[in-house]
């Protein structure tokens, strides 16, 4: 019941510091680009099919146009997003639901560019 909560008013929260400018730009962490033979829906796709989600409990960055994660043993997540400028940036971090203060401070926010590359070998253009 907890987290139903949360999930309802945590992004409109965020959606207003925001606005209040209290979170800009991009987080760390670029893997590349975008391949030209692939665009927003093809990788939204192909990761969903991977078992990712859409990322409701977090930032959008400046220029974000998608914005997914995939839980890891409950604990952490693989976190992706791609830019209208087709930056496609990624971490593995704790996730929100299994550590919010670890979440929110970034105690663990890490590249995991191996895992990343594997996954999107045929999207990302380096």
């Amino acid at each position: 019941m907890f987290w139903k909560i949360v999930y309802i008013v945590y992004p409109p929260f965020l959606r207003f510091l925001e606005a209040m400018k209290v979170h800009k730009g991009k987080q760390d962490y670029l893997l590349g680009t975008i391949n030209k033979k692939y665009n927003f829906s093809d990788l939204e796709k192909m990761l969903s099919g991977k078992g990712y989600t859409k990322s409701i409990l977090a930032w959008k960055d400046t220029g974000e146009i998608l914005n997914m994660r995939l839980l890891d043993k409950e604990k952490f997540q693989y976190h992706i997003r791609l830019f209208s400028d087709g930056q496609i940036r990624a971490h593995h971090e704790f996730s929100p639901e299994a550590n919010p203060w670890a979440h929110i401070k970034a105690k663990r926010f890490e590249r995991e560019n191996s895992y990343f590359e594997n996954l999107l070998v045929d999207y990302l253009v380096k």
